[in-house]
């Protein structure tokens, strides 16, 4: 993995074999990062966790293949969880898949682009109506 920062705007690539979520969150340790957006990510991914929100509970599927990134986006919150991302990814038959963001590899790169928020706050907040950790703004 390889980044760099000017001002608060952050581009960080991924290499083959980096965990998504664990380099998004060094990234974030890297330049303290406490709040921000996750403008967007292009690239591929493989072993992507991905659920649907069933309004209970998590639906999650797991995809073996690489697919092509064609949506990344969410927010860092300063509190935990830290990342809420969003994913889609197109599969060789030209099918589109997506949701929730858990997990994935990069495979063969991704490049992802971070806005770091220094006046608003982000933070989550359970909310028992939606069973959700929503997000706050301070």
């Amino acid at each position: 993995m390889i980044s760099d920062i000017e001002k608060n705007y952050i581009v960080v690539k991924l290499e083959k074999g980096d965990d998504v979520g664990e380099s998004l969150t060094g990234v974030l340790e890297d330049y303290g990062i406490y709040s921000g957006l996750i403008e967007f990510g292009i690239g591929m991914i493989k072993d992507l966790e991905i659920g649907y929100w069933n309004g209970k509970e998590y639906e999650k599927v797991k995809l073996q293949i690489p697919g092509e990134v064609v949506s990344f986006h969410g927010t860092v919150s300063s509190n935990d969880p830290r990342l809420h991302i969003h994913v889609s990814v197109a599969l060789k038959d030209h099918s589109v898949m997506g949701g929730h963001f858990f997990s994935g590899i990069a495979d063969p790169l991704m490049e992802i682009h971070l806005l770091r928020l220094e006046e608003i706050v982000l933070k989550r907040e359970l909310n028992k109506g939606s069973g959700l950790k929503e997000l706050m703004i301070d």
